[in-house]
């Protein structure tokens, strides 16, 4: 089968050359960074390459009988961590990548696209640029999209003494994952707590809503590949947060941005038992009865 060669370029070239046109989608999706990866949060960048490996997707694929000779990448000016990014992205659609911006070319200058969790001293350009640090010294080395686009999300996070990962908490929509790299810290877990070090693998999927996280209050800090996996590549899907110290949910996701006290929960029965009755809930859980279309006013009890 052939395999299908990608060229970065600078012009667009004559048709009826296959093209992506990478120019474009940057001043789309990311019009105050042309040419560059936002620094920091990789989940900035996720939306251009989720449209590369749509586009990619529509025009070739390794083992696609009908795949071009060759799909040219009209590239902007790009940033060393750019290039980094554009052609590692790359190489998961192609063996042969060959930059023709400064001239014909055929150096092949695929790049393998993995990262190592502990090469603090030998990351790539594009993994500089997505570390970042925040809170009180904490470090997130954040490699998605750096390793394709799919449902994952995974970062390394660097949490010093005193600190934790994230607040306790669970999802509704998420998987997450904790692997101890090193250190060794608290992990909370429901209402237990217990010890733990490197090689720990920590389960969180949804259902149970249970919730976890790691505290480094052992007096060293701690290294931890935290995995997500979600229902879709985009990663935007709605999803309910549950934070039991501070008694609070988190809904998040497309439509949705908003916090609620979990105490205004109520049972899912009383609604069942008066579904076709007329009622409106008030803010402390209770009901008047209310004139709406098509049912009856809910009787007292």
């Amino acid at each position: 089968m052939t395999q299908t060669k990608i060229v970065l370029v600078m012009d667009v070239p004559e048709p009826p050359n296959t093209v992506i046109r990478w120019d474009l989608a940057w001043q789309l999706f990311l019009p105050d960074a042309l040419g560059d990866i936002p620094a920091g949060d990789g989940k900035q960048s996720v939306p251009l390459a989720r449209w590369f490996w749509e586009a990619m997707g529509h025009m070739t694929g390794r083992i696609r009988p009908d795949s071009p000779e060759t799909v040219f990448c009209v590239v902007p000016p790009l940033t060393p961590a750019a290039e980094d990014f554009v052609i590692r992205l790359a190489s998961f659609w192609s063996d042969i990548i060959i930059d023709h911006r400064q001239g014909p070319s055929e150096h092949n200058c695929w790049r393998a696209p993995i990262v190592n969790v502990f090469g603090e001293d030998t990351r790539s350009e594009a993994e500089a640029q997505l570390t970042t640090t925040y809170g009180q010294n904490e470090t997130a080395h954040y490699f998605m999209p750096l390793l394709g686009v799919g449902r994952a999300f995974m970062r390394v996070e660097v949490v010093p003494p005193g600190s934790a990962t994230a607040r306790l908490h669970s999802h509704s929509a998420v998987d997450e994952y904790y692997l101890v790299l090193s250190g060794r810290a608290v992990l909370r877990m429901g209402s237990h707590e217990l010890e733990v070090g490197p090689g720990t693998l920590i389960g969180k999927p949804t259902g149970p809503d249970l919730t976890s996280h790691l505290v480094a209050s052992l007096g060293e800090s701690i290294m931890v590949l935290d995995m997500e996996i979600w229902p879709d590549r985009e990663l935007r899907s709605k999803d309910i947060i549950y934070y039991p110290d501070q008694r609070e949910l988190l809904w998040r996701g497309e439509g949705w941005r908003g916090a609620q006290v979990i105490s205004s929960l109520g049972s899912a029965w009383d609604l069942k038992q008066h579904y076709d009755d007329g009622y409106v809930r008030q803010d402390d859980g209770h009901w008047v009865p209310a004139n709406i279309p098509g049912t009856d006013p809910r009787k007292p009890r």
